[in-house]
This record gives structure tokens, C-alpha cells and sequence, in this order.
């Protein structure tokens, strides 16, 4: 027992030493040219970084013994849920379009200011626009939800399960600190970002039973809204409902799986 325990251990190290690897070798160099390629390559490069969870679970769980958890991360990938958490998942793009709507109603909307300042003309470089949130919100979650998550919460509760996974998770996220993100925002107030999104993200997940579509779908909404910054009151809609579903799920649904069903165990 102790033993299956200690290599239960080494592979979660492993797996977080193989994603860092991949991400941080394919990012860092990034930060030297970012300024100096065009808007294209630069969304490409920095949007395949994304692919460092996804390859380090596949790796680790292509060997003999992790079979049932590689058939079972497939079926996750498929896995579509009752109507209300699907609906659920699509809350951040529903936020968003109906945000710019009413923006664009008000006479408030900075959608044509943010498309002018990042030469948005044609749906090619819009697409390219929302590149990353699409890589991001995909191969990020088949590593860290699909792998990762069911693991430690073989050890732990998901509150804490949760908590350990988005320490993990914001370290991964350094080489973005100097070409991406505001330094000073990465530092101070992306951590607690991220785990407001991450206990939204273990509740998805265990409450629909596994499905790691549900919660790509969330990610991807979900960065769309806080990346683009084309509407500001869909940052602050979505902000507001994660915000209140942290506190829901903690409080009514307990820290235990931080959903109405039971935590997703591998």
C-alpha cells in the first residue's frame, strides 16, 4: 500500500515536471520575440504553449497500469451531461453576447476600439484573436481537470484538491508574466482569478460526473470574456457569477466535492 502510494506521488511530480517542461520550453524563448513578430505568429506560438498538460497526461498515462484512467479521460472528452450544465457551461459566451448587445445599444461598447487596436478587420484575424482562449481553455483542461484533478482527489478533498491544483497551475502560467500579462497583475491579483475559476471548474467537473467537454467549454468561454477585453460588463457579469458559485459551492455543497455529487476519484 505504501508503496502504490509513493509511485501515486511520483507520477503527480512527474506530471507536473513534463507539462512545465513542455510549456516553459516552447514559452520562454517567446518572451525574446514577442514584440518583434507579427500578430499572427505570435498568437500561434504563444497559443500552441497551451499543449504542456495535455501531452505530460498523455505520457504518463499511456504506460500499462494507467489504461483505465486514458479510456476513461476519452469518454470524459465526450461526455455531455443533463441540459442545465450544459447550458452552465455556455454561461460566459452567453454573458458575452448578450453583454456586447447591450453595450452596443448604450452607446458604451469598446468592441470597435479593441478590433482597431489589435488591427482586427477580417474573421481571419479574429479567429486569431480568440486562438488562445480556444487552445488554452482545451488542452489545459485535459491535463489539469482530466488528469491532475481526479488524482489528488484520491488524497484530498476538492477544496483542497483545488487549491493545490491552482498553485500548480499559476506557476505554470510564469513565462506569460513578461510578455502577456501586467507584471504587477500576474503577481498580486491573477492567483486569486484563478482559484475563484478553478473551484467554478471542480464543480463542473464533478458534478457532471467527468465531463471534461463541459468544462472546456466553460474555459473557453470563460477566457474569451477576460482575454479579449471586448466587453467590459461581460468581465464584470462573469466575474460576478463565478464569485457567487465559489461561495455556493463551498458553503451549500461542502468542501468535501464541492458539488451535489460525489468528487471524481482515479
Amino acid at each position: 500500500m505504501r508503496k502504490m502510494r509513493n509511485e501515486h506521488k511520483n507520477n503527480l511530480i512527474i506530471y507536473i515536471l513534463i507539462a512545465y517542461g513542455i510549456t516553459w520550453a516552447i514559452l520562454f524563448p517567446l518572451i525574446f520575440f514577442y514584440s518583434a513578430i507579427n500578430f499572427y505568429a505570435r498568437e500561434i506560438w504563444h497559443s500552441f504553449g497551451a499543449i504542456g498538460p495535455t501531452l505530460a497526461a498523455i505520457l504518463i498515462l499511456s504506460r500499462k497500469n494507467e489504461q483505465k484512467h486514458l479510456k476513461w479521460l476519452k469518454k470524459g472528452l465526450i461526455n455531455i451531461p443533463q441540459l442545465k450544465l450544459i447550458i452552465f457551461a455556455f454561461i460566459p459566451l452567453i454573458f458575452f453576447g448578450l453583454s456586447l448587445l447591450i453595450e452596443i445599444i448604450l452607446g458604451i461598447s469598446v468592441l470597435l476600439d479593441v478590433l482597431n487596436e489589435n488591427n482586427i478587420t477580417n474573421i481571419v484575424s479574429l479567429f486569431f484573436l480568440f486562438l488562445p482562449s480556444i487552445s488554452y481553455g482545451f488542452f489545459e483542461e485535459i491535463g489539469w481537470r482530466g488528469y491532475f484533478l481526479p488524482k489528488l482527489q484520491k488524497d484530498y478533498n476538492a477544496l483542497k484538491s483545488t487549491v493545490i491544483l491552482t498553485i500548480i497551475w499559476y506557476f505554470w502560467h510564469i513565462p506569460m508574466f513578461f510578455y502577456r500579462f501586467d507584471l504587477f497583475f500576474a503577481i498580486f491579483f491573477m492567483f486569486p482569478l484563478i482559484l475563484s475559476g478553478s473551484i467554478v471548474f471542480t464543480f463542473l467537473f464533478n458534478q457532471s460526473k467527468g465531463s471534461i467537454l463541459m468544462v472546456i467549454i466553460l474555459h473557453i468561454g470563460y477566457d474569451i470574456v477576460s482575454s479579449s477585453g471586448l466587453s467590459i460588463l461581460a468581465i464584470i457579469l462573469i466575474s460576478a457569477f463565478f464569485i457567487m458559485m465559489d461561495i455556493r459551492a463551498i458553503k451549500i455543497y461542502g468542501v468535501e466535492s464541492l458539488s451535489q455529487e460525489e468528487k471524481i476519484v482515479i
